[in-house]
C-alpha cells in the first residue's frame, strides 16, 4: 500500500510550529480510489460493470454501480485504472476524454496529488443510458 503524507495547517490564531512538529495527514490508495470512483459517477452517459473472478463476468452488466477503479500513488504522483461502461450510442473517445479530465480535476483538487495517467477501460456499451 502506498501512502502520501501532508503536514495539516494549525488552526485559527494558534503560532505554527516548526515543519518538523507539525501534525501530519496520511493518504492511501484507498482514499485516491475512492475519490476516482466518485468522479466517474458524476460523468453523465457513465455506469458501473459487474463483479469479476478469474476473468468471468459474475451477473449482468447493466450499469447499475460504480466503475471498477483502482489507484497507486508513488510520492506525489498517483495512477488510476478505470473499468465503466458508456451510453449507446455514445462518442466513444469524446466521453472518455471527457472522464479523464474529470477524474485528474477533482483527484488533483481534493488530494492534491499529481495525476499521472488514467487508463480507461470501457466493459461495454449499454443501450438506453
Amino acid at each position: 500500500m502506498s501512502t502520501l503524507t501532508v503536514a495539516a495547517p494549525s488552526a485559527e490564531g494558534t503560532p505554527l510550529n516548526r515543519p518538523g512538529q507539525r501534525g501530519r495527514t496520511t493518504l492511501t490508495d484507498r482514499v485516491v480510489t475512492k475519490v476516482a470512483a466518485q468522479a466517474v459517477s458524476e460523468v453523465e452517459r457513465t455506469g458501473g460493470v459487474a463483479p469479476q473472478l478469474m476473468g468471468i463476468t459474475l451477473g449482468r452488466q447493466s450499469g447499475s454501480g460504480s466503475a471498477r477503479v483502482s489507484a497507486r500513488i508513488d510520492g506525489h504522483l498517483t495512477m488510476i485504472q478505470l473499468r465503466l461502461t458508456l451510453a449507446y450510442p455514445a462518442p466513444v473517445r469524446t466521453l472518455t476524454q471527457q472522464v479523464r479530465r474529470h477524474v485528474i480535476e477533482r483527484v488533483t483538487s481534493l488530494t492534491g496529488l499529481e495525476v499521472r495517467h488514467v487508463d480507461i477501460e470501457v466493459a461495454r456499451l449499454l443501450r438506453g443510458r
